[in-house]
C-alpha cells in the first residue's frame, strides 16, 4: 500500500504556453471579427498614413463628399494630436500640412465658414484670429478657436 499519493499537476510551463495561446486565440478571434485594423491602432495609435491614403482616395475618385465633408479623426502619437476634421482641412489648414495631405486639384469643396469643422468647432467669419486660420477653404475671413 502507498502511503504518499500525490496528484500530477501541470508544470509552469504548460501554464504559461496554455495563457499565450488563449491570447493568441483571442487576439485572432477579434482581428477576423472587427477587422484588422481596430487591433492595428492598439497596437499603434497613428493613423496619418491611414488618413492621408484615404484623402488621396477620394481625391482620385473625385468624391466630393469624402473629401470635402466626411471627418476623420488623424491621430499622430510621437506630438500627441488628435484631430477630427476633413481631408479638405488638413490638406489645407497649415498646422496639418507636416502630415503630407496634399490639396486636391480636382475637387472645388466650395464651403461656407460654418461648413468648415475641426473638433466638433465650426468656422466662425466674424474672429479675426484664431487657432485655426480656414479662409482659404472658406474664400473669405475664417477661423476656428
Amino acid at each position: 500500500m502507498v502511503k504518499n499519493k500525490r496528484a500530477q499537476g501541470m508544470s509552469t510551463n504548460t501554464i504559461i504556453l496554455l495563457i499565450l495561446g488563449i491570447v493568441v486565440l483571442v487576439a485572432l478571434i477579434w482581428g477576423f471579427s472587427t477587422g484588422w485594423s481596430s487591433l492595428r491602432n492598439i497596437v499603434d495609435a497613428s493613423n496619418v498614413d491611414d488618413v492621408v491614403q484615404d484623402c488621396v482616395a477620394a481625391c482620385s475618385i473625385n468624391s466630393v463628399y469624402s473629401f470635402c465633408s466626411a471627418q476623420r479623426m488623424l491621430k499622430a502619437t510621437e506630438e500627441n494630436v488628435e484631430v477630427k476634421s476633413t481631408c479638405a482641412v488638413f490638406s489645407t489648414e497649415d498646422n496639418f500640412k507636416k502630415y503630407g495631405i496634399s490639396v486636391c486639384p480636382n475637387i472645388d469643396c466650395d464651403l461656407s465658414c460654418a461648413d468648415v469643422v475641426i473638433d466638433g468647432k465650426t468656422g466662425n467669419a466674424d474672429l479675426t484670429s484664431g487657432k485655426y486660420d480656414i479662409s482659404v477653404l472658406a474664400k473669405g475671413p475664417c477661423y476656428i478657436n
